[in-house]
């Protein structure tokens, strides 16, 4: 019986932990209700339906509530003085939670409280899954393929329902098509089950030829939805992964014709990128030769075309500024859509603007003819504020790079680096360094990064819109300028004193985990958020602690 007892809440701890995998790409809500469940498992663990049951059956309905209160109770304090007791004896789960003790430091010489406590509740996670999977049951390998095979399989479907919204066309921006959790947190989690599937296609004995097959045609696709939802982060992190695992591979191969051959992949690799990506930039910035002589004056309705290939500049390899007649366009557009031309989009862009730039990407003049080639979808993408065809139908990676070339090109001309991801984060960088050096020792504290990055951006005179004065998008910025030097140096220790301690290094699973979030962390706040907190907290946990170091 107690066997039974006891099978009967193993599993229970693994459903919820893999309800808990399951729900970080998928859903926040799910995500915080098996956090709950996880904590009243960890503290009711023990707990006897017999026991609970003799309660009524000898004291009756009344006595039977006292005395199941009562020992809830003492079950909970019993649990929680034994596995406390289990948990300071185990080192590196205690440095680990030191990450979340570090924050509780900071309050003390922070000046916004409200800010403060918002930190401390998204950073949970990072106390809470340490001590919880370090002092319960670890997993022999057998049921941890069943969990991460629940967690791709959730991947997967959020993959599928993004690549519908893709498909039906229904978002402004790229990011949009991740519905339940931040567009870059899912590309994380899109990586991790990529490597997932890459450790049970090769290392793996235990699936079948077809179920390899299966899960090789997965994991390209991954890769090809992060292509299309242009995830260069997650991108830049599986080759450079990808990568590494090639070059260890060479060092420890015996046979020198497959050295050679790794080593040349190697190089392929990147040298095959670097060309894509320079052919495509000089492909949208190079446009056609123009003979002034051979362009068309007028419109079909005979009014007088204005052709600049200055002022406008080049998008896509147009011209933007050919065959415009400002007077026909408003009229035409004002026909067709009750939001005026010179009005601002749902996007907050001018929308005249964002409409020259669409109709150059659809290479249509910029008259009533072209007004009258838009579909009634292309009609309500520009009051939208989508400014590019190609954004919408065609994402991917030339799509991104158009994004980074305009952001680009706008930031020379203005200094304004709002309409571009990447000029942000220049001048997040920037805004962040600043603030380092002005408070290199100990920082501003936990509460107080957000309204110390917006001063600096005013001291800087950023021409950083209000809405895009975010924090520094990148996690070793944002605990230095948090904590100080000392805070900084604490924080790698904790990252890399566990799986050292517990010798997690040679885990193909942690390692890779490991160096997706580092990587990560050099172009996002990956902690600041509660689906990147919780994604970090639960696997560097689980992989540290919840699965059988023998069976890795």
């Amino acid at each position: 019986m107690l066997k039974s007892s006891v099978n009967i809440h193993s599993w229970a701890y693994f459903i919820t932990l893999t309800i808990i995998a399951v729900s970080i790409p998928l859903s926040k809500y799910v995500m915080s209700m098996g956090e709950f469940l996880l904590v009243a498992m960890w503290l009711w663990s023990g707990f006897s339906f017999k026991i609970s049951a003799r309660f009524f059956k000898l004291g009756g309905y009344i006595k039977g509530i006292y005395h199941l209160l009562g020992y809830l109770v003492q079950l909970a304090y019993n649990n929680f003085i034994d596995k406390f007791a289990l948990f300071f004896r185990n080192k590196p789960a205690v440095v680990l939670t030191s990450i979340f003790l570090l924050h509780i430091l900071g309050l003390v010489y922070t000046s916004d409280m409200e800010y403060a406590m918002k930190d401390i509740r998204i950073k949970l996670p990072l106390l809470m899954f340490p001590i919880i999977i370090s002092t319960m049951e670890s997993f022999r390998y057998k049921r941890f393929k069943i969990l991460m095979l629940f967690y791709v399989a959730a991947v997967l479907a959020g993959s599928l329902i993004s690549f519908s919204i893709i498909l039906k066309g229904q978002f402004t921006d790229i990011r949009d098509i991740s519905p339940y959790v931040g567009s870059i947190r899912f590309g994380l989690n899109v990586s991790l089950a990529f490597f997932t599937l890459v450790y049970f296609v090769l290392y793996d004995k235990g699936f079948k030829y077809w179920q390899k097959l299966l899960f090789s045609l997965i994991g390209i696709w991954f890769v090809i939805f992060l292509v299309l939802m242009e995830s260069v982060t997650s991108l830049s992190i599986i080759l450079t992964i990808v990568l590494g695992f090639l070059v260890y591979q060479s060092l420890t191969t015996k046979y020198f014709a497959l050295k050679i051959a790794i080593i040349l992949v190697v190089i392929a690799l990147p040298t095959a990128l670097f060309f894509y990506i320079r052919s495509e930039v000089i492909d949208a910035v190079t446009p056609p030769s123009i003979d002034n002589a051979t362009l068309d004056s007028e419109t079909i309705q005979g009014n007088i075309y204005f052709h600049d290939t200055i002022i406008r500049g080049v998008e896509d390899g147009r011209y933007v500024g050919l065959y415009l007649c400002e007077k026909e366009l408003q009229e035409a557009w004002n026909e067709r859509s009750e939001m005026a031309y010179y009005s601002k989009t749902n996007g907050g862009h001018e929308l005249k603007e964002s409409l020259i730039r669409y109709l150059t990407s659809k290479d249509l003049r910029k008259d009533a003819a072209g007004i009258a080639a838009l579909s009634d979808w292309d009609i309500q993408m520009i009051k939208n504020g989508v400014a590019n065809y190609n954004y919408v139908k065609n994402p991917g990676l030339r799509a991104r790079m158009l994004k980074i070339i305009m952001g680009y090109e706008v930031y020379l001309k203005t200094g304004d680096p709002s309409g571009s991801s990447v000029m942000q984060r220049i001048e997040y960088s920037k805004g962040s360094i600043n603030l380092i050096k002005e408070n290199f020792w100990f920082g501003v504290g936990t509460g107080d990064i957000e309204n110390a990055l917006i001063e600096q951006y005013k001291e800087m005179k950023s021409e950083l819109k209000t809405e895009y004065m975010f924090h520094a998008h990148n996690q070793y910025f944002a605990i230095f300028i948090t904590f100080g030097v000392f805070g900084l140096l604490w924080f790698l220790f904790a990252l890399v004193y566990p799986p050292l301690a517990t010798g997690r290094f040679s885990d193909y699973f942690f390692v890779t985990f490991f160096v997706i979030m580092l990587l990560s962390m050099l172009s996002d706040d990956t902690l600041e958020t509660q689906a990147g907190a919780t994604l970090f907290a639960f696997f560097y946990s689980f992989f540290l602690f919840g699965k059988k170091k023998e069976n890795a």
